[in-house]
């Protein structure tokens, strides 16, 4: 899967913008300011049309035209294209594949997998576990068709749940009942999740291993609300007639999947709290980049985009990295300086204008 042809309208600091890209590594670099992680935001946008920077859509709108910003795009997947366009206004977006308007967020996703690297991410596990559940929750719809409809029933349940317990007098058999759906979606999730996570830990170490140039023992551990495949309904019941007395006192259900975790052990020490700065940025890194190898068709394989990736690496880390990315199908970087390496493309992004520079042959 690669992008062929983004085509921008007043997004951002582009009022109109045609680019077209290459397999493999494409560099956007120039100062700070100029406009480069726009160019990522606008590339990440044709996945999800969520920004990584942003919940408020309209400030995705060029600040001279505060009417509507425009992304068109075309995808190749293998012999196949596909025609993405997004319109956002203050009306909402409007979404639509070769032409057809759609409703479904996951038909969209389904089209376009994107993973991405932001200077951020290094804190994932300094975070709560609120962001680290939604990351995961996005590298899981990209892996299963059914997750996040699980997900979102299980969130509706959980809604309606909650509402009830901030009543005056809740009704505690329908508590009960709630509670009985809530576990038969929480057992779907926890096996797609315990599935993910396995097959992370396979890739994991080796990832880690080649961009850190450190033979380091790395593994993703999960922390399930229940742990068993084969008792999993009556455990969890069980923790939900314990917990009552604590929902109906705190208004809102205190246990389930809504609230579980993750950690990254490194040498057998917990990152979170004995990792570097430099550790955890290669350990996110490396488990932002795991996917790619869990996907086998080709055609399907995701986009990378790296955002700042380099600017805290020294030179051998660099160059390590970037050699790594060439087995990728398409990776997009943001940095401040011209990358001259082999069958690197390089766009000088300057005055809110892009310049594509071509591939640098090597001497």
């Amino acid at each position: 899967m690669i992008i062929e042809k983004i085509k921008l309208t007043n997004f951002r600091n582009y009022k109109t913008l045609s680019l077209s890209f290459e397999k493999g590594i494409n560099v956007f670099y120039g100062n700070n300011g100029s406009g480069k992680t726009n160019l990522a935001e606008a590339i990440y946008f044709i996945s999800l049309t969520k920004s990584f920077r942003t919940s408020n859509e309209l400030e995705l709108i060029n600040n001279e035209s505060n009417d509507f910003a425009l992304i068109n795009s075309s995808i190749e997947k293998g012999r196949n294209f596909k025609k993405i366009d997004i319109y956002i206004s203050k009306d909402g977006k409007k979404i639509s594949i070769d032409n057809k308007n759609i409703n479904r967020i996951s038909l969209l996703s389904q089209e376009v997998n994107i993973i991405y690297f932001l200077p951020r991410d290094v804190n994932l596990f300094k975070e709560s576990p609120r962001v680290r559940r939604n990351f995961f929750n996005i590298a899981l719809s990209k892996q299963f068709s059914e997750y996040l409809k699980l997900l979102n029933d299980y969130e509706k349940v959980l809604k309606m749940r909650n509402e009830i317990l901030k009543e005056e007098n809740p009704n505690i058999t329908l508590l009960d009942v709630y509670a009985e759906q809530l576990i038969a979606y929480s057992f779907k999730i926890y096996k797609y999740r315990k599935e993910y996570f396995n097959k992370i830990n396979i890739f994991l170490p080796e990832i880690y291993q080649k961009i850190s140039l450190k033979k380091s023992l790395i593994k993703l551990v999960y922390l399930p609300f229940v742990d068993d495949l084969s008792n999993y309904k009556d455990i969890a019941l069980n923790k939900y007639k314990n917990a009552l007395e604590s929902d109906l006192k705190m208004k809102r259900t205190t246990i389930g999947i809504h609230l579980e975790d993750f950690y990254i052990l490194l040498d057998n020490k917990n990152i979170t709290l004995y990792g570097s700065q430099g550790e955890n940025r290669m350990a996110v890194l490396s488990l932002k980049l795991v996917p790619y190898f869990l996907i086998n068709e080709k055609e399907n394989k995701p986009i990378v985009i790296l955002d700042d990736v380099l600017s805290e690496l020294d030179e051998n880390n660099k160059l390590n990295l970037l050699n790594f990315l060439k087995v990728f199908e398409q990776v997009f970087i943001t940095t401040t300086n011209k990358i001259t390496m082999e069958n690197i493309t390089n766009f000088l992004v300057l005055n809110n204008n892009v310049s594509k520079e071509g591939s640098y042959e090597g001497r």
